[in-house]
This record gives C-alpha cells, sequence and structure tokens, in this order.
C-alpha cells in the first residue's frame, strides 16, 4: 500500500528544489545567453537565442580569460591535494588516538575540538592575517592549505572518532595476540574497514577546500596561488561586468565538486551514518 504524501511535503521539496538548483540552472542560462539579449526588457528566463561564444573563449588556449581561469584551476586543485595531505593522516591518528586509548585530558580535548567546530574560520582572519604578513607566509598554497586543514580537522576528527568507536575492539585485541603493535594494528586492521569514513571525510574535505573564496582572498590573492573562485569574481571589474564568461567560468568551476559529489555520493553517505551512531 503506497503512503499518501503530505502536500506539505511537496511544497517543502519544491522550494528546496527552488533555492538549490535554481541558482545553477540560472547561471547556465547567463552563461549561454548573447551579451546584448541580457539588457532585454523581458520576464523571460531563458534566452530566445542559444550563443556557446563564452565557453569557447574559456577553452580558447590564447585568450586571457582561459589562461586565468586555468590557472586559477590550477592553484585550487594544489590547494585541494595538500589540503587532503596534510589533513586526512592527521585526522585519522587523532580520531583512533581518542577512541581506542585512555589517557589524562582526553575528554578535555575532545571537548575542545567539539567547541572549535562551532567558530568560524573568519572570526579569526585578521589575527591570522596579521600573523602570516609579519612571518611572510602570505600567497604560499602551503601555508594556506595548512589553514584549511586546521580549519576542517574537528568535523573529520569527529567523524572518524565516532566511526573507530563503532569497530568491534575484539579485531584490535585478536592482532595484538597475534603479535601486531599499535600501529600495525590501525594500518592493517582499522584503515581497511573504515575506508567509508576515510572516503567521506576526503569528499568534505575537499568540498570544503574548493570553495573557499574570502580567506585565499586575504592570505593568498597572488596571481599564482589565487584559486578559481576569485579568478571567476575578477571578471567582473569596476568598469566592465562580462556576466556571460563570469557565468560560464562558474559553471565550469563547480564541476569538479559536482562530479566528485556525483562519484561517491554513496560512500559520503554510509561514513556520514556511521560516524554519527555514537557521540
Amino acid at each position: 500500500m503506497k503512503k499518501k504524501v503530505s502536500p506539505l511535503y511537496r511544497v517543502a521539496v519544491v522550494i528546496f528544489l527552488v533555492l538549490t538548483v535554481g541558482p545553477f540552472v540560472w547561471a547556465f542560462s547567463i552563461s549561454v545567453t548573447p551579451e546584448y539579449e541580457m539588457f532585454k526588457n523581458t520576464m523571460n528566463m531563458f534566452p530566445s537565442e542559444i550563443t556557446w561564444d563564452n565557453y569557447l573563449t574559456l577553452f580558447d588556449s590564447i585568450s586571457q580569460q582561459h589562461i586565468r581561469l586555468f590557472r586559477g584551476l590550477e592553484n585550487s586543485l594544489k590547494a585541494v591535494a595538500c589540503t587532503l595531505v596534510i589533513g586526512i593522516p592527521v585526522a585519522a591518528v587523532t580520531a583512533y588516538t581518542l577512541s581506542r586509548m585512555e589517557f589524562r585530558g582526553k575528554k578535555i580535548i575532545k571537548n575542545a575540538i567539539l567547541i572549535t567546530m562551532v567558530i568560524p574560520v573568519f572570526a579569526t582572519i585578521i589575527p591570522l592575517y596579521r600573523m602570516f604578513s609579519a612571518m611572510e607566509l602570505l600567497n604560499s598554497t602551503f601555508w594556506l592549505s595548512m589553514v584549511y586543514a586546521s580549519s576542517f580537522l574537528p568535523m573529520s576528527i569527529w567523524l572518524m572518532s565516532n566511526y573507530f568507536s563503532t569497530i568491534p575492539r575484539e579485531l584490535e585485541e585478536a592482532a595484538l595476540v597475534d603479535g601486531c603493535g599499535r600501529l600495525r594494528t590501525f594500518f592493517r586492521i582499522i584503515l581497511p574497514v573504515s575506508y567509508p569514513i576515510i572516503c567521506a571525510s576526503m569528499l568534505i574535505m575537499f568540498l570544503s577546500a574548493w570553495s573557499q573564496f574570502q580567506i585565499p582572498l586575504i592570505l593568498a590573492s597572488n596571481i599564482d596561488t589565487k584559486p578559481a573562485a576569485i579568478v571567476a569574481s575578477e571578471f567582473m571589474t569596476k568598469d566592465t561586468v562580462l556576466y556571460g564568461i563570469t557565468a560560464a567560468a562558474g559553471m565550469l568551476i563547480i564541476l569538479p565538486p559536482a562530479i566528485a559529489a556525483l562519484v561517491f555520493r554513496k560512500l559520503l553517505v554510509r561514513g556520514m551514518t556511521g560516524g554519527s551512531i555514537k557521540g
């Protein structure tokens, strides 16, 4: 017997889709709209004529827009890769220590990590800028990634720690009896059965680092380090606003995280639900 769907639920779904999918549809519509048609006095959301000139310009290897955008994409990929290389191992080791070992101050550390989750990084951006400026660390992909990693670590540690707590201790005890040390047990037993939460944490870090705007705008505004999001915003200047190019660049920028989210969505759901069983 089919369940009757509430009208309120239908309305909520429609509103959710409009607010989430609507901006992307609108951005794509602008990206394929001829420049002259954007300023027509009309209520039509979609153009009467479609043009791919903006995308052709961005893929033209000799155009300035192509050079700037793809350098920004390269910078974004470098920052994301560096963030994952730093953040995931630190998060995994810290989470294992907090979930499996007993030591003085453990509860204080766990509570401190939970507290830092509610502190936005923007609250510390001015002290960070002062520190980076004094130590000449501005416009460095590595140090920018360190800020990213430290911002995303609390969530990853919390998820991994809860997931590790669901793994039966008998697996570790059997490995220890067979002669495995703590380190070997971690790599040979814990990590292989924890791949869903590891992948989920990697995806969360990837999506979070890729979407950063204000942090790199302040700490890495050099052409050699600025990410694609900042590059796309610079297509709008005080003199001209290239609506079509900006919208097309935005659509290209969201492709990597969108593809990653679609490919690894099952692991994300599995890891998130598994990591929320225990608190």
